[in-house]
């Protein structure tokens, strides 16, 4: 699957991976499905690794406080989405998704993201997921086409609780996906579109 949709990448794009020897299992997991994706993609997916303990400046100036992470970054370099996970599993869809909307494929949350963005607080929207629940892939896509439509007032963090199960303990998991907006709103289950735009809107009403 990860061979089939990568193949649809069209333009070249660059991914920031920062790896750590202190999560040594999960980096080295990582960076075996990034190369999947890498050497399917016909030399259109391009890699930049970092070692987090390492990297002090550039850890900082991208706020990384966990590794491994995947940054997706804009044309301005800054960060979009996250991805505090492995891309396999439920999350191969929207990963790729996103990689082609950073390339150039039409969003289909654009118009109405852009259409309300004046009613819209910068917000950081963080997905807790797991790699085979039912909901994950179509929230963690709604939410990574939000970002990328949204001129850099909105950033999607995906993290795996079962790599991180410190998140998890921290916000008090127990179903997934999870959603948690701005650190202060936690929304469970299926989310729609028309739901967390609704949540973001009212934010700031």
């Amino acid at each position: 699957m990860i061979r089939e949709e990568i193949k649809k990448l069209i333009k070249p794009v660059t991914l920031k991976i920062f790896t750590s020897s202190k999560n040594l299992q999960e980096s080295v997991k990582m960076m075996e499905v990034i190369d999947i994706y890498q050497k399917a993609s016909n030399e259109m997916l391009k890699i930049e690794e970092y070692r987090f303990e390492t990297n002090s400046e550039l850890v900082k100036k991208y706020e990384i406080h966990q590794a491994p992470t995947i940054l997706m970054t804009d044309a301005k370099d800054q960060v979009v989405i996250r991805y505090l996970a492995v891309p396999s599993a439920a999350k191969i869809q929207p990963f790729v998704q996103a990689l082609m909307i950073l390339t150039g494929t039409p969003n289909y949350y654009e118009n109405v993201i852009r259409e309300n963005l004046n009613k819209i607080n910068p917000t950081v929207i963080k997905v807790l997921i797991t790699d085979y629940c039912a909901y994950c892939s179509t929230v963690i896509s709604i939410c990574s086409q939000f970002a990328l439509a949204s001129e850099g007032k909105l950033s999607t963090t995906i993290i795996d609780i079962m790599a991180f199960p410190d998140i998890s303990d921290k916000y008090n998991v127990t179903t997934v996906p999870t959603l948690i907006v701005n650190e202060d709103k936690k929304l469970i289950g299926d989310i729609t579109a028309e739901e967390l735009l609704y949540e973001l809107i009212n934010k700031t009403l």
